[in-house]
């Protein structure tokens, strides 16, 4: 089971839009960041990228639209997944579990099987 959190700016909540959403990031399984019309995303990303290696991120982009600049800094992490070019919102909806969903839980499950036999070993 998946839940979406869909983050606004909400100016009675005790905590800024970048502490919020690390908050979040620390407790999922993996993020889905759509990088179109980036204005907040890339500080959010700087927070959360660099700090989590075990939540694989999934970026994705209106294949109308490119990357902002910096963005390729992130895809030195390999826990970032390649970013997903979507048309439309409709033909995002169809694919999300393929494309989108389907490849950030395998990342997550490869990363946590890393993880534990790095653990294991003496």
């Amino acid at each position: 089971m998946f839940l979406l959190w869909t983050v606004t700016h909400n100016s009675g909540w005790r905590r800024d839009i970048t502490e919020t959403i690390s908050t979040l990031a620390h407790l999922a399984r993996f993020v889905i960041a759509d990088i179109t019309n980036a204005k907040s995303i890339p500080q959010e990303l700087m927070s959360i990228v660099p700090t989590l290696p075990s939540v694989p991120v999934q970026p994705l982009l209106l294949s109308s639209q490119h990357e902002y600049g910096m963005f390729e800094h992130f895809t030195t992490f390999p826990w970032v997944l390649p970013l997903y070019r979507y048309m439309d919102q409709a033909s995002l909806l169809q694919s999300l579990k393929k494309h989108v969903i389907e490849p950030a839980d395998k990342k997550a499950k490869e990363l946590a099987i890393e993880k534990a036999n790095r653990l294991e070993r003496p």
